[in-house]
């Protein structure tokens, strides 16, 4: 009994990991600038990234826990521009995700897709 209610939640586990990876992908055909993104879910959990290297996944995971601890107010939104590239995070109940993407796209698309986007998926966990 036990062993069947592991299976199922790590078959849940499964489908949220194949329902965000494929959120990736349909942000990524919307944003051509797209460089690498990822979702991370409570506890930092990477469900989905389009980039390889787990080390990204842990950077982007500890640039979300830097950006909440930044002065204790729930992260809705933020935005980070470098010389090489802009960083964005959009949060939705507990998932988080993070694009990273050329730079000088347009903000506001790009915030308003990666919202989009992370609602849709949130609606389907649900």
């Amino acid at each position: 009994m036990e062993d069947d209610a592991q299976n199922t939640a790590a078959a849940g586990g499964s489908a949220r990991r194949d329902r965000a990876l494929g959120v990736l992908e349909t942000l990524s055909g919307l944003e051509a600038e797209i460089k690498g993104s990822a979702i991370i879910a409570a506890g930092g959990e990477v469900l989905a990234s389009t980039v390889d290297d787990p080390g990204w996944g842990q950077a982007a995971v500890d640039l979300l826990e830097t950006l909440e601890s930044t002065d204790g107010e729930p992260l809705d939104s933020s935005h980070i521009a470098t010389e090489q590239a802009e960083i964005f995070v959009v949060t939705e109940g507990d998932l988080a995700l993070i694009v990273v993407s050329a730079r000088f796209v347009l903000a506001s698309l790009t915030t308003f897709d990666m919202r989009m986007s992370l609602r849709d998926l949130a609606a389907s966990h649900a």
